[in-house]
């Protein structure tokens, strides 16, 4: 029984609502019916077999959350389509396969043991509902009326001879069809398949794939469902090169599916996608050049659908417009408002090329009205575009600043402010914005954040594939970020692989769902480069932004610190940290650059230093080993400590300095004292060890001074080490041939890869004091510290405990056998003078 579906659902109220459930539960098809929220409003039982939820599982929920993987892809975009723009989109085997391949494994699972065979999304305009989707989902075009008894039966036997055939497989002359064995050759094939390679069946029984498909003969020592059928590929088809009788070469896409009637043997489904590939090819083309075109031109460019919706709007016409939305999704008249020279409203030259049919100017002496601005003259020209059936479908207009002055200072402003590959903002314009959403923040108490987006595997692509394939990447990222922007926020790129996104206005819980949601479109995100299928990854940090934010230095760099810390946790990792209230008196990341500044200028550092005593006697009398501490002095005498400035002078590039200030300082002292068996652990930062000329300024140092080599030892942390590994290779080798001392720092709290820590020849481990302070209250520290102090002992390394704070701790780490302690239990730091 087949009812025509969408007139059931325009039946006014006087219907008999049980007996239109009947009539649609009774399809042969899938109906579905959405709102404009994407609200399922009807899903009948057609649906409800074929995924496994009954109508009233989804009633009311959104489509979006039932069916997340379908965001973003062409299923989401036809609805959008029809619920917004009243676009008829249909899907078929034919010309749409890989579309149904993955509807079908989404929504379904792939339990279907054969394909769909259309998919349609209708708009409607429905009574106390509004825009409506209405979604049609077909069953595949085979032989639906077979006896399942006679399926079940014939599937126990095995084919007794090679012309054995089952025609709801075979019997069609829609698609081209083979019925392969277990191993790998032909037993039947269909007329659709003798046209297309031009062999007939009788040529092809018996032989091998590989005479039609001489691309995979190399994978045959494969079985046939791992080359075919297996994960993604079963699900889109596998493309692939074949032959025909005459040499030709075809494109195909290749579908796999296990055969219903014949034991371990296959049905493969063929579509010819040779000229579909040139024909995409020749489109993507010709939307790069468009692209460009439209970026390019001094002109406003927007384009409109047949009901005068917004589609599209270039750099230059944003710029003119004052809106920073690369996709307003919003009407002409709402978007563009043109005035007469006495300040009537004009018609839009859009409405009115859609409605006659022509092109259409705007009147003499127009003026473009933006908010914020000044009016200012205008030219414009819409012309309405049609389709193959003469029918207009939308319009593009071109419009232009008349003063030529203007004209050119649009241009520069917005080349001074965007990024010219990816045309988003830069940095410039995005510190811009977050100084806005800063001064929002302080008159209405609002929350907004700074997504800081760090890519992986960008370098590798420039290398691998080339700068062309980089350039692309970055593209098809800018316009992801663009998809899960909305008006209000403000995408950019901010450096060579490092993205932004202002979500202005929202929540700190709004604003990680789109966090996450981001994130989630990342790892599903790919595109094709020649013959490989490129892949990224994403870390994301946070900053939010709220009454206390202070500067926009201050939330740039705080998200990127924020970014470093998920890097650092993983692939793929979100770090969202917020705190409603901030410490009033802590200073900004920013307000120390000045500080550190004149600290450097004004010679304002002094060194500190702390005893390292053996484990076993403790013996303070004889100490003749310290670490160098460094503390500012500020400009009333008090002394503030690393922990205050050290973080700040990492991100903004001067704890090279303050580095330089320690060696310089060290160096002295010990050119001027008469304790020659006094050795000083001075810490060198991952910036440090870094700089080439580090190791020829040390060795220049100790040939200037006459220092003993053997009275320095250099402290590197295991991450900096690590991160560095040939430059920190290189210096260790070069002052430990002059007899200097080498420690790894904060052993246990960073990398920890024991690969690493054979290859680097140094003399003390520093067990991390996090450890220390734990090992008393839990077995977990306790383990910890014992196995690093075996591990240091079998590699002929001693070990350094920091933070020792009691007595406890010191029996512990006796018992245990460690070295050397160093903590507030053995001396507090004092000032390096004092040890004169």
């Amino acid at each position: 029984m087949s009812v025509d579906i969408q007139s059931e659902f325009r039946r006014d109220a006087l219907f008999d609502r049980s007996l239109e459930n009947v009539l649609l539960n009774t399809q042969t098809v899938g109906v579905l019916l959405l709102d404009s929220r994407l609200v399922i409003r009807y899903w009948n039982q057609w649906l409800g077999d074929w995924t496994g939820m009954s109508p009233a599982d989804v009633a009311q929920r959104a489509f979006d959350s039932l069916f997340p993987a379908l965001v973003g892809g062409p299923f989401a975009q036809a609805i959008d389509e029809a619920l917004f723009q009243g676009v008829d989109t249909h899907w078929n085997q034919r010309e749409n396969p890989d579309f149904l391949d993955s509807t079908d494994s989404i929504m379904a699972g792939n339990r279907r043991e054969l394909p769909l065979h259309r998919v349609s999304f209708t708009p409607l305009e429905l009574p106390d509902v509004g825009h409506c989707c209405l979604i049609q989902i077909d069953e595949a075009p085979f032989d639906a009326t077979l006896d399942k008894a006679v399926l079940k039966e014939e599937s126990r036997r095995t084919p007794t001879s090679a012309g054995q055939r089952f025609s709801a497989y075979l019997d069609t002359d829609q698609v081209p069809l083979l019925l392969l064995d277990s191993h790998h050759l032909v037993l039947d094939g269909n007329a659709p398949l003798e046209a297309l390679f031009g062999y007939s069946i009788r040529q092809l029984k018996n032989r091998p794939l590989r005479v039609l498909l001489p691309s995979i003969s190399a994978e045959l020592a494969d079985d046939i469902k791992v080359v075919l059928e297996g994960g993604e590929e079963r699900e889109q088809g596998v493309a692939l090169e074949g032959a025909t009788a005459d040499g030709e070469n075809l494109l195909l896409r290749v579908s796999c599916f296990p055969s219903v009637t014949h034991r371990d043997c296959h049905v493969l489904l063929f579509q010819d996608i040779t000229l579909q590939s040139a024909n995409l090819e020749a489109l993507f083309h010709q939307r790069k050049l468009i692209n460009t075109v439209f970026s390019q031109v001094v002109d406003g460019i927007l384009l409109t659908d047949r009901h005068g919706l917004v589609e599209h709007l270039n750099p230059i016409g944003m710029e003119l417009l004052g809106i920073n939305d690369p996709q307003p999704n919003r009407y002409i008249d709402d978007l563009m408002t043109l005035l007469s020279e006495s300040g009537e409203p004009v018609e839009s030259p859009c409405r009115s090329a859609l409605t006659r049919g022509k092109p259409v100017s705007v009147v003499d002496n127009a003026m473009l009205s933006v908010p914020g601005q000044q009016p200012f003259p205008v030219v414009a020209t819409a012309t309405p575009l049609r389709n193959r059936l003469n029918q207009v479908t939308g319009t593009v207009l071109v419009f232009r600043s008349v003063s030529e002055a203007r004209r050119i200072s649009t241009r520069l402003t917005w080349q001074a402010t965007h990024d010219p590959l990816t045309q988003l903002a830069n940095r410039r314009h995005l510190e811009n914005e977050i100084l806005r959403s800063i001064d929002v923040a302080h008159s209405d108490d609002s929350t907004h954040t700074l997504l800081y987006i760090d890519l992986y595997n960008f370098s590798v692509i420039n290398d691998t594939c080339g700068h062309n394939a980089g350039d692309e990447l970055l593209c098809q990222f800018a316009r992801l970020l663009e998809k899960q922007a909305e008006s209000r926020d403000v995408v950019a790129r901010i450096g060579n692989d490092e993205f932004a996104l202002l979500l202005n206005d929202r929540t700190v819980e709004e604003s990680r769902e789109v966090a996450e949601q981001l994130l989630w479109q990342i790892k599903a995100f790919s595109f094709p480069w020649e013959e490989r299928r490129l892949k990224i990854g994403a870390s994301i940090g946070a900053k939010v932004i709220d009454r206390n934010t202070v500067s926009e230095i201050d939330v740039l760099v705080a998200a990127g610190t924020s970014c470093a810390a998920a890097k650092e946790s993983g692939r793929n990792r979100i770090n969202f940290q917020y705190r409603s209230v901030e410490v009033a008196e802590r200073h900004s990341l920013a307000e120390w650059i000045p500080v550190i500044t004149d600290a450097l200028e004004e010679d304002r550092f002094v060194l500190y230093c702390q005893p390292i005593v053996p484990v076993a006697s403790q013996d303070k009398a004889a100490v003749r080993h310290y670490e160098v501490l460094v503390r500012m002095v500020d400009r009333d005498g008090s002394i503030i400590l690393p922990g205050k400035f050290i973080p700040a002078a990492e991100h903004y590039g001067l704890v090279e300095e303050i580095d330089r200030w320690v060696l310089n300082n060290i160096f002295a002292y010990l050119e001027n004292s008469a304790k020659a068996d006094q050795r000083f652990a001075v810490n060198l930062s991952g910036n440090t060890i870094s700089d080439e000329d580090l190791k020829d300024y040390i060795i220049g140092k100790f040939e200037t001074t006459g220092v003993s080599p053997s009275q320095l030892q250099f402290e590197v942390t295991e991450t900096a080490a690590i991160r560095h590994f040939d430059r920190a290779m290189e210096l260790i080798h070069a002052l430990k041939d002059l007899g200097c001392y080498f420690s790894l720092d904060d052993f246990g709290s960073g990398l920890s890869s024991l690969g690493y820590l054979k290859e680097l020849p140094v003399d003390y481990l520093k067990i991390d004091g996090s450890f220390i302070r734990t090992m008393e209250l839990n077995e977990v520290g306790y383990s910890m510290v014992s196995t690093i102090n075996h591990l240091g002992h079998i590699m002929g390394i001693a070990t350094i405990a920091e933070c020792v704070e009691n007595s406890t701790q010191l029996s512990m780490l006796q018992e245990i056998g460690v070295d050397y302690a160093q903590g507030f239990l053995i001396a507090r730091p004092k000032p390096l003078v004092q040890l004169s």
